[in-house]
């Protein structure tokens, strides 16, 4: 008889312990939504069925991490910060690319120099020549040869991957990027929100039915060098970082937004019609990467904090001690290649 209680026992004590077990992991879990849909009304929020989900797989290029490089500066500093940039992402040991699906691309125009682009070759990146986008003679920059920053939009033409990581080439690397990818930001595309009527004009291409553009918020509205850390979030993105779902449709829809006058400050040339094509109340709006992929304005308080990556001029500004992480990339990265 003792037995046989103790049999009932048990099961019953296992089906309590279990159910308790299950309810302590329900509360304890934390959502991994997107963090665009912060930016969403609440009935917006139930309408978002997101699809096009990714995961990491080796073997074939799914993915890029691209730059861009115009033959047109004034000096090498910019080829040599690409070839840092690359040294970094495919043969830095601390900070190198794991996985095989990635690829490193380096856009260029079509002023750039054979030799640079057969170094870059030959340093591992894959070199694509895009086409310089015409502008509208409407468009002024405070330096003419700053228009071709448009030419970098063409990495949404990359449409043999599913995602490209856009990094300017003056960066330093303190981590590896390969996990970005994985992110619930970049994992799904989102739908637009053609509900905003308001919001989409007749005057410009047909937007695409899903996309993908995650960017991070720029320091430079948050007390620049004295930006908090972790940083808040602002409705100004940089376009110097940023995650895309390459789409032709999404591209041509950015060539039409150009032709129109005023239409976005051009002053500050790509990251303003960015801006205005992801703005946050519109029909796109651009998804928030976690702070602790990049930082602009980077301080000492972003590396002490695990930023992966820090975008600056390093070798004429910044922090002394993130001034000499970055030179000692690049003297790495001609030790690496046998020219020092």
């Amino acid at each position: 008889m003792a037995q046989s209680k103790s049999r009932t026992i048990l099961p019953i004590a296992f089906i309590i312990a279990l159910f308790y077990a299950i309810i302590f992991f329900h509360s304890s879990g934390r959502s991994a939504g997107p963090s665009f849909v912060r930016n969403y009304d609440l009935h917006e929020q139930d309408s978002i069925q997101p699809t096009d989900q990714v995961s990491l797989s080796t073997g074939n290029h799914d993915f890029a991490i691209a730059t861009f490089l115009t033959g047109q500066a004034k000096d090498d500093s910019y080829f040599t910060a690409t070839r840092t940039l690359a040294y970094q992402v495919l043969h830095a040991p601390s900070t190198k690319i794991r996985n095989s699906s990635i690829a490193f691309v380096v856009l260029c125009s079509e002023s750039l120099e054979e030799d640079k682009r057969a170094q870059l070759r030959e340093d591992g990146a894959i070199v694509a020549e895009v086409k310089d986008i015409t502008l509208n003679s409407w468009i002024k920059v405070q330096v003419d040869r700053w228009k071709e920053q448009f030419t970098k939009l063409r990495v949404f033409e990359m449409t043999q991957y599913r995602r490209v990581l856009y990094i300017d080439a003056d960066t330093l690397i303190t981590k590896p990027m390969d996990d970005i990818f994985a992110e619930p930001e970049v994992a799904s595309l989102a739908p637009t929100l053609f509900h905003r009527k308001d919001k989409i004009k007749d005057d410009e291409a047909e937007l695409p039915k899903e996309w993908l553009f995650a960017a991070r918020s720029d320091n430079a509205f948050l007390g620049e060098r004295d930006h908090p850390v972790p940083p808040l979030q602002t409705n100004v993105l940089t376009a110097g970082f940023f995650m895309a779902a390459p789409d032709q449709k999404l591209f041509d829809h950015f060539l039409s937004v150009i032709k129109h006058e005023g239409r976005f400050d051009s002053w500050s040339m790509e990251q303003s019609m960015l801006n205005y094509v992801f703005r946050r109340e519109g029909a796109m709006p651009w998804r928030e990467l976690n702070w602790r992929w990049s930082a602009t304005w980077p301080s000492e308080k972003d590396l002490d904090m695990g930023v992966h990556s820090l975008h600056e001029k390093f070798w004429v500004t910044g922090p002394q001690k993130l001034t000499d992480m970055w030179k000692a990339r690049r003297d790495e990265m001609l030790q690496f290649y046998g020219e020092s």
